[in-house]
Parts: structure tokens; sequence; C-alpha cells
């Protein structure tokens, strides 16, 4: 649509796995021209994890829409389409690691001195200087190194352990798509090129704003607490006949009595409850496993729809914990219409999710494609560059 605020800007993606790509997919969802540039052997994530069929599940859910051209570029005639195809784009997004685009003629320099206002968005995992530029790296090791880890366990104070979820890739490609919108603010102001350097590692820091602060303000070390909430003996996930709900009946100040209204809802004697170990917030942190115990022992007799009810009638704060199937299931999902299609040529159409920024003036969703190795190739070269098919 061309109300979306990147229309009219065109972005070549040197990106691959997950957080480069993650990047430049927020960049399409506001309306970008991505042009996806693939070695010949293609994106490594197309080979890698579930696949349908020969699509890789992995890769379509961050390269949607994007225009696929392969380019070997350690091939000189072919780093020169390269070059020619910067110089009608806008941004160039590359994650080749610390100094190997200046090895390969393309870096910030290179690229400056075909498009004079270039915005050059490089993503690394520690930056391009300093001790760690040259190490090797993946999501985990950066969950480790930047202290995440220490904040995770299975358990109160337990092991550390690190998330499932990529989160170092995730914080990397939302930090990197604010880099490349903030580089197109400064060429607008400017008309000049910048160059955005993005550490995965610096991403990671800035996950843990709390625990840093109070660590550098009053030497408080962060311990994981598990599932249990730091600041409350009562915020985790309770079980239940059918399952498991986490809720807060925590009272945040004095004229509140949702801690009451809980216990008594689920059977707790008043006596117990308003023992002077649990009757308040302080208390019941001092005596935190005892809370749990008594807890517990009322909330597995009541299903996780029951609990809901009692949390919603009081204005408690709770969730259910949904499985994929409950998630893409309920009715929030549903109504924000975050599923969306897209169509692969060779496997057909795959479900997955789409953007979940909203804007009155223009839609992010709507159905999309998926491209195939160089799929674009030609369109691309004659369109732009007036390199006929042949």
């Amino acid at each position: 649509m061309e109300n979306k605020p990147l229309s009219k800007i065109r972005v070549l993606d040197l990106t691959q796995n997950l957080c480069g790509p993650l990047c430049t997919q927020y960049l399409c969802d506001l309306g970008a021209e991505v042009i996806k540039i693939e070695s010949p052997e293609g994106d490594a994530s197309r080979g890698r994890g579930t696949t349908y069929g020969d699509t890789s599940i992995a890769y379509i859910h961050v390269n949607r829409g994007k225009k696929s051209v392969q380019l070997d570029i350690t091939k000189s005639e072919q780093k020169d389409i390269l070059l020619r195809l910067a110089e009608k784009s806008d941004i160039i997004v590359e994650d080749l690691g610390a100094g190997r685009a200046d090895e390969l003629g393309i870096g910030y320099e290179a690229l400056k001195a075909v498009k004079a206002d270039i915005v050059y968005l490089s993503i690394t995992d520690f930056g391009h200087k300093g001790p760690f530029k040259d190490m090797e790296a993946n999501d985990a090791i950066l969950q480790a190194i930047s202290g995440y880890m220490s904040l995770t366990s299975m358990t109160y104070q337990g092991k550390f352990t690190k998330l499932t979820t990529p989160v170092a890739d995730l914080m990397g490609g939302m930090y990197a798509a604010i880099g490349a919108i903030a580089g197109l603010i400064h060429r607008k102001k400017t008309g000049e090129s910048i160059y955005v350097d993005v550490a995965k590692l610096s991403c990671m820091l800035m996950c843990m704003p709390d625990s840093y602060a109070k660590y550098m303000t009053y030497g408080e070390k962060a311990f994981p607490t598990g599932n249990a909430h730091r600041m409350s003996a009562v915020f985790y996930p309770m079980p239940t006949k059918d399952g498991a709900i986490i809720c807060n009946p925590d009272n945040r100040n004095p004229s509140e009595t949702k801690w009451q209204n809980f216990c008594r809802e689920i059977g707790i004697p008043e006596e117990w409850y308003e023992d002077e170990k649990f009757n308040s917030l302080k208390a019941r942190l001092e005596h935190r496993a005892e809370v749990e115990e008594m807890v517990n022992a009322h909330t597995v007799n009541f299903t996780v729809e029951e609990i809901e009810e009692i949390c919603r009638k009081y204005k408690i704060a709770a969730g259910v914990m949904n499985d994929m199937k409950q998630l893409v299931e309920q009715p929030q999902t549903v109504h924000d219409k975050l599923i969306i299609s897209v169509h692969d040529n060779k496997e057909g159409d795959f479900r997955v999710m789409g953007c979940p920024l909203k804007f009155s003036e223009f839609d992010t969703l709507g159905d999309s494609f998926v491209d195939q190795p160089g799929e674009h190739t030609a369109e691309v070269l004659e369109s732009l560059l007036g390199i006929k098919a042949e």
C-alpha cells in the first residue's frame, strides 16, 4: 500500500537465519521493498529445522513478502551487480560478521562511494570493535555472556538455564529495525549517509534494566526465581484439576482485599490467611514455601476455568497457560488477526504470525508470499538494472 510509512524505500537484505531477516521483515511489514540477496546455496535457514516438503518452516516466518535474488558476491562481476543494486537502494542490512563485508568490498565505505546517502546497518554478535569482536557465538552463548541466563532457572534460586526462545536474535532484530528507521530519519534531516552498528550482546543487556540498575546502584545481585515472582509470593502458576493458571492475588495497596477474597473463594479458612505469617505481602514473601503449599492444596480442587472466574470477579490479574493449539484458537489472537496466510509456489499456503503493529491509516496484515531461492533474480535485475534474463 502506498500510504505505508516505508513505501518507496528499498532495502538490500544481506542477512540470513533469524536476527537480520527479522529486522528486514519489520521493514517489509511497514511498506519497504526488501530485496533478499542470497548466495547460490541460499539462506542457511532454508535447510534447517522442520520442513514441509522442501520449504523450511523457520524461513517462511521471517521472510514474508521479500524478493529473492541470488548472487555470488565472491565473483567480481556479481559483486558489481550488488553495488549497482545498492546505488538504487536506501538501506543495506548485513550480518556477515565483523570485518567480512569490508573484505568482500561491500562495507560501508564501498557502498557510500556508490550511494552517498546510504543507510548502512551491520548486525554482529559483539560489534566491530573491542576484545570480543572476533569471537564465535550463538543465542545460547549470548544469553550466558550477557548475564541473562543468571536470572533464569526452573526453580527459585535454582541452577541457571537458558530460555528456549532465541531472545538474543529477537532483541537484536527489533533494535536493528529501530536503528534502520532512525537512520532514515537522519538521512532525511541531513541528506547524508549513516552507519548503524548493532551488537546482539548490547541488545541483550537492554533486556535487564531493573537487574543491572539495582546492581550498579545498590550492589544487589539478582537471582533466578523460576516460575515465581521476585516481589510476590502468590504470583506463580497454580495447579488445578485440569492444568495450571498463573495469577497474582496479592494486594498492591492497603485498600485492596484481593488476597482475602481469593483465599475465601478457594476455601482457605480465615484464621489461616489472616495468620501473621500470611497477612501481608512482606510476611508472605518471608514464608514463600508455606504460602505455595497452602494455596496449592486448595487450587487443585478447582478447574482452570473456575479459578479464572474467581480472578475476574475480583479483578485479579490472571492468565491461562496456553499451549500452541490454545494460543492459535484463543479469542484475542483471532480478533487481532495475527495469523495470516503466505503462499509458497512450491508447497502451497502456510499460516504464519503477521505483524503485531496496528495503525489507523493503513493495514500491515493481509496475505503475502514466501520466495523460492533466486525466484526474483531475473525480475529485479531487469527492472532495476536493465539486465535481460538471458
